[in-house]
């Protein structure tokens, strides 16, 4: 993948995490400790990404580290990866005893026959 399809790429999923956070760039870039200027090159794909910049973004964006990285894993569309987002947040904030249930439900929605 060339640098600019790939920081295009990184860009998109930033962005893609932060609109479903429902937060603007100038609330993400004050949870990451960055200028919303260049948060803003960074979304639209036009700044190199430094690891440092990177972790500050996942922390910001409550998201591991990876999760930034997942924009063509699977050859997932961004929407799909924005549910699965969901599901993990859901997951992770869960009592255990509603993990087990969800587990249980979700497993019977998947598996049934449409």
């Amino acid at each position: 993948m060339p640098a600019d399809t790939s920081r295009k790429s990184f860009g998109k999923r930033v962005r893609a995490i932060r609109k479903y956070r429902g937060w603007t760039q100038e609330e993400l870039a004050v949870k990451a400790h960055m200028d919303s200027k260049s948060l803003g090159a960074i979304e639209r794909g036009e700044r190199n990404v430094t690891i440092d910049n990177v972790a500050k973004l996942a922390r910001g964006l409550s998201v591991e580290l990876h999760q930034l990285f997942l924009f063509e894993v699977k050859g997932l569309a961004a929407a799909e990866e924005v549910t699965e987002t969901k599901l993990l947040d859901l997951v992770k904030t869960a009592p255990p005893r509603k993990k087990s249930l969800a587990l249980a439900i979700l497993g019977e929605v998947l598996n049934h026959e449409d």
